[in-house]
């Protein structure tokens, strides 16, 4: 699969406009992690290939750019949190998430082992490291201070820190008292030193990662989604029962990772991604509820003007 690296300030550099019944896909990801395997995977197994497609993928610093290039048509679909889709059609700009890339929350927040912090009461004057401001590590944090009564934007500091080995930078040279680390890097975290699970949203049930199109695009390229879909669910459906797949995938996406943590990552990694595409109603009214504590005007918004299937494959 061919990755363009696109800074936040280049998405004029993709071409703009959508081209009518296209072959080719450009696919913006906000962030490579345990959700964008099968598309690596359906590349490797020459899924895309198969369905007469080409498809082309740009690297974002985070989901507020990706989402800018979506809205201008920079991109046709993008690898986004599915809050995002949300936010577009509260906008006026009609998105939809097309299908399910992950199934549960994918943070947790850590902290060095030699801390004082043991649990959320504890952050009371501390910095708590994000990604960035609006992303689903801040929605998360905010929902859960707030459900504990503690104002996050009185209380403690919320610092911008973007992720993986900058969140570890911070954390360790103490800028921030508690970062908040996605999976794999919580295992890779965890693994190489001595470091706690303050709080972990990984057991959240969550319409985290997906695959979010305009409404424009899919009008224009009913078919040609589907086969991307049709595709991209042939690698997912193949990931949760072929371990060897899975590893292959997991190596190519990190190589510097030793043995022992990939080996870990394939035990770790199905349980969190979605099955055929699915987005989950369940998953779907969490999303919503940390979005409306955050965005009251976001939690009237029902799962049926924000989800579709029509594009998934007929089982």
């Amino acid at each position: 699969m061919r990755f363009v690296f696109v800074l936040a300030v280049g998405v004029s550099a993709l071409t703009g406009g959508v081209a009518e019944a296209q072959t080719s896909i450009k696919v913006g990801v906000a962030q490579s992690s345990i959700g964008t395997l099968p598309l690596l995977t359906a590349e490797q197994n020459g899924y895309f290939a198969d369905e007469q497609i080409e498809v082309e993928t740009f690297q974002f610093r985070g989901g507020a750019p990706a989402v800018q290039a979506l809205a201008s048509g920079s991109i046709d679909i993008c690898v986004c949190a599915g809050d995002h889709a949300v936010r577009l059609r509260s906008r006026g700009l009609p998105a939809k998430i097309i299908a399910g890339l992950t199934e549960r929350h994918g943070y947790a927040m850590l902290a060095l082992g030699t801390s004082e912090v043991s649990g959320l009461g504890d952050l009371l004057g501390k910095r708590l490291g994000i990604t960035s401001p609006g992303s689903l590590t801040d929605n998360s944090a905010r929902y859960v201070l707030s459900d504990l009564g503690i104002d996050p934007d009185r209380d403690l500091t919320f610092a911008s820190i973007g992720v993986g080995i900058p969140m570890k930078a911070a954390l360790d040279t103490g800028a921030i008292d508690v970062g908040l680390f996605t999976t794999p890097d919580v295992q890779a975290v965890m693994a190489g030193g001595d470091y706690k699970i303050i709080h972990d949203f990984r057991t959240w049930g969550y319409t985290a990662l997906d695959l979010i199109a305009r409404e424009r695009f899919l009008n224009s390229n009913g078919d040609h989604a589907r086969a991307f879909l049709r595709a991209v669910i042939r690698a997912q459906d193949l990931l949760h029962v072929d371990a060897v797949a899975l590893e292959n995938a997991l190596t190519e996406m990190y190589p510097t990772f030793d043995a022992a943590l990939i080996e870990q990552l394939v035990v770790d990694v199905p349980e969190s991604l979605a099955r055929g595409g699915e987005v989950s109603q369940d998953g779907y009214n969490r999303m919503i509820m940390v979005l409306g504590a955050v965005e009251p005007e976001l939690s009237e918004i029902p799962y049926g003007d924000v989800v579709t299937r029509a594009y998934l494959p007929v089982p």
